[in-house]
């Protein structure tokens, strides 16, 4: 892998991740159905697309927009730093000390993990093309649903999902 030393940090795009689930569905040739490989990376994009979108904003509004080599290597590592277990643990621990809108999002973020482990790793639970494009769908309506919260509770929810208290 190489990396140019002077690129600021490039995080994955949700929305490339909700498209790419929905491209995954709608590739077949006329008249075939989706596999069902392509519905469960459907449905496990709808998932990462919401952990990105947290990984980014947790970076974004601990550190800012990297501006040089240091806070680019801080905004790298708060974004690196969220992990899955953490996150979906205190998102719904601290869920009502959030708006509406956070409350949606960590909400959906603990489905959308639920889902993305069937999905990724349950052979004996079944999905349609269907049920994949509502999970991409709420999933994309409950990220835009949080980047309408405050800053103020954006960083609440960066340090509880990314901090481990004492």
């Amino acid at each position: 892998m190489t990396t140019a030393a002077s690129s600021p940090p490039a995080p994955v795009d949700w929305r490339n991740l909700i498209q790419a689930g929905h491209d995954l569905l709608n590739a077949q040739p006329a008249g075939n159905s989706p596999t069902n490989e392509h519905i469960r990376r459907a449905v496990s994009n709808a998932y990462y697309a919401m952990f990105h979108a947290l990984a980014e904003s947790n970076a974004s509004v601990l550190v800012g927009s990297p501006s040089d080599a240091a806070t680019a290597a801080a905004w790298s590592r708060a974004y690196r730093g969220l992990d899955h277990t953490t996150a979906r643990r205190e998102l719904q621990r601290h869920r009502q000390e959030f708006s509406v809108q956070g409350r949606r999002f960590a909400n959906e973020f603990g489905d959308m993990q639920q889902f993305r482990h069937s999905a990724d790793y349950d052979h004996t639970v079944g999905f349609t093309a269907q049920e994949a494009i509502a999970y991409l769908d709420r999933a994309q309506a409950a990220i835009l649903d949080y980047t309408q919260t405050s800053p103020t509770e954006r960083v609440h929810i960066a340090t509880l999902t990314l901090i481990r208290p004492r």
